[in-house]
């Protein structure tokens, strides 16, 4: 009788830690949907003020919307979803200072589903451009890929430089308070040549970044990349825009990631 109460004992205590570690997880996925929701309520707010109705003359509210085909997924230097490609959808909604991306995924060869909510304060402080704010990645259903992904949280500081409008620098860190509990820089520089006047131009970039134990368990030179954008504008507020871009894993992840080279097309709305 005493071995049966022990074994209850145990099996309760181990019912009720992994009762706790879920309902941690579930208030941290929540707490992020809070603080969306906030930010929603900010922005909402923020366009009804009427310094956020006009800005040097136009309105500071804005949305955009946005597909794109990427042959590969390549996130922060590693191909995160191997042997396919991926269909992106993508609505931004602005409105003074305040932003909020919904960004979704699914993959093309590959059963994969991700959304991202990104919220997003921006302020410019000549000559920068500084930004701050918070992602929430969410895969509802990647279990079965085996991918090791997991639903977690980060928070984000930019700040961007433009160079006497030859070309913009930006700097970016972001931290993984959640599942990962790393942080990623990247310096990241482009540069616009019209080729065709209100048109057509072409934007190279080149970026590095560095790994605070997020890619790898240690840190070191994450990845050296290159790409090119081609923006071409068809209508006031209609742009398709072809690319091509390589990415080279350096110390950080060198024994895990591989050279990549990917392309791709996007179709953006402004509204």
């Amino acid at each position: 009788m005493d071995g049966l109460i022990d074994l209850t004992v145990r099996v309760g205590f181990r019912d009720r830690a992994r009762f706790w570690a879920w309902g941690v997880h579930k208030m941290q996925i929540f707490s992020g949907y809070i603080a969306l929701l906030a930010l929603a309520s900010a922005i909402c707010s923020a366009g009804t003020q009427p310094e956020a109705q006009e800005k040097d003359g136009k309105s500071s509210r804005s949305a955009s919307f946005a597909t794109e085909y990427d042959s590969k997924y390549i996130f922060r230097g590693v191909n995160s979803l191997p042997g396919s490609g991926i269909a992106v959808t993508e609505l931004e909604l602005a409105a003074g200072d305040f932003s909020i991306d919904i960004w979704q995924a699914i993959g093309l060869s590959k059963h994969y589903d991700e959304w991202d909510f990104t919220l997003t304060y921006e302020r410019e402080i000549a000559p920068f451009t500084l930004s701050a704010g918070y992602v929430n990645y969410y895969t509802p259903d990647d279990d079965h890929l085996k991918l090791g992904y997991a639903d977690t949280q980060e928070f984000f500081a930019t700040v961007a430089y433009d160079f006497r409008k030859l070309f913009t620098t930006k700097l970016t860190y972001n931290y993984d308070f959640d599942k990962i509990g790393g942080g990623f820089l990247e310096l990241r520089s482009k540069t616009s040549v019209s080729v065709v006047k209100d048109r057509v131009s072409l934007e190279p970039y080149v970026s590095i970044s560095y790994d605070f134990h997020y890619n790898s368990d240690t840190q070191g030179w994450n990845s050296f990349q290159i790409g090119l954008d081609v923006p071409i504008s068809l209508a006031a507020h209609f742009t398709i825009k072809p690319f091509a871009a390589f990415s080279f894993p350096l110390s950080a992840i060198d024994e895990f990631a591989k050279k990549e080279g990917w392309g791709g097309v996007s179709i953006a709305i402004e509204f």
